[in-house]
């Protein structure tokens, strides 16, 4: 079974349907980035006090964010229930970090995952 529809059947088990793929395509045609190929995961917890859970096992250290991407991991952390304007945030991350080779700065980083949340 390919990720994409692994990931889509985890999220419909959520009562939160929505398709990675597009989404993921909506955020590239946004930014005007489209990478070779995106390999990153998706961790659906059940709390955002579980997503927090997830930042310091990855990073040593609290966040009060809603939901996060890790650079690390390669992975998305999203609770059950995100808002999809949250969702591809993070997908705005994972899209900027494999389509650029050299690091991103922070702050663009977040400008560009920023440009993404809009509907």
């Amino acid at each position: 079974m390919r990720l994409a529809a692994l990931i889509a059947i985890l999220f419909t088990s959520c009562s939160w349907s929505v398709d990675p793929s597009a989404i993921e395509r909506e955020v590239s045609n946004r930014l005007q980035l489209y990478p070779a190929k995106t390999t990153y995961r998706i961790l659906i917890v059940p709390t955002v006090a579980d997503v927090r859970a997830e930042h310091v096992r990855i990073y040593g250290k609290p966040t009060r964010a809603p939901a996060f991407y890790s650079s690390v991991e390669n992975l998305i952390v999203v609770p059950r229930g995100c808002r999809v304007r949250v969702f591809k945030h993070e997908v705005g991350h994972a899209v900027v970090e494999a389509y650029f080779k050299a690091p991103v700065p922070r702050w663009l980083h977040e400008e560009l995952a920023r440009r993404c949340e809009s509907d």
